[in-house]
């Protein structure tokens, strides 16, 4: 064989397989495909839309104790919220607004993160009432930081979790009424009653959390978050109040 044609070869052949040697290519999550030609660093960067989430959290204040079960799926949104105390549960229906839903990993470590949904509650204290007065929440949650890669430890390999440090979250809610007309052929219009401001900020490092990454794929991912977090939430000129939350949250996202 002529020893150039040889050496090409051989170069050809380190050249396709040397993505395949780098570790980070290998599988790590639970779902992961077994190996692929990107990094991890490089199938993690970009913007992420949420396709589906199902979490589990229970806020603690005081001696108030409140579970929030969420599943959203797609565009459709369900919240169950269990008053600890006494055991009453009420089931909340409502949508996330398309495209404002996803988080984004810049490769320079910044996260960023928008979550918006909204649900309608019908006043139903009046029994006799045919068209009850509506309440309609529109919650928009915002989140900024740093995020990581975290090395292998116990039973966790390298680059399967992130360490992702907040510096900012800020949910606003805002609250309408809808009001429904008596004249069939007038539509009602939602009219702004409240704006509740809920923000927090961080000093460096002091709200780390830790993500497991389940999955990692260049277009679909999925992580789970255990969640056990203590903050002073600053509700502005409302006060302020001191909230733990327990639980966990599992999302999965497609790349944009």
């Amino acid at each position: 064989m002529n020893t150039k044609r040889y050496l090409s070869l051989v170069l050809m052949g380190i050249v396709i397989i040397l993505p395949f040697v780098t570790t980070s290519c290998f599988k790590k999550g639970e779902e992961d495909p077994f190996v692929s030609i990107y990094t991890r660093k490089a199938r993690i960067t970009g913007k992420w839309n949420v396709s589906e989430m199902e979490s589990e959290i229970r806020y603690i204040s005081g001696d108030i104790q409140t579970l929030y079960e969420t599943m959203v799926n797609g565009l459709n949104w369900k919240q169950d919220v269990t008053d600890i105390g006494t055991n009453i549960k009420v089931t909340h229906t409502g949508k996330v607004l398309e495209g404002r839903n996803w988080m984004q990993f810049d490769k320079d470590g910044k996260v960023t993160s928008v979550y918006e949904y909204e649900y309608t509650v019908i006043d139903q204290t009046n029994e006799e009432d045919e068209n009850p007065p509506q309440t309609i929440y529109k919650i928009k949650e915002e989140l900024k930081g740093t995020w990581n890669f975290l090395g292998g430890i116990d039973e966790y390999k390298d680059k399967e979790r992130l360490a992702v440090v907040i510096e900012e979250r800020k949910t606003t809610t805002r609250v309408f009424l809808l009001t429904p007309s008596e004249d069939d052929e007038t539509v009602p219009t939602p009219v702004l009653q409240n704006i509740i401001v809920r923000a927090d900020k961080f000093a460096n490092g002091q709200m780390s959390t830790i993500w497991t990454i389940k999955m990692l794929k260049y277009k679909d991912m999925i992580l789970h978050q255990n969640v056990d977090l203590f903050y002073v939430a600053d509700f502005g000129s409302q006060g302020s109040e001191s909230y733990q939350e327990l639980g966990y949250k599992t999302t999965k996202y497609v790349k944009e």
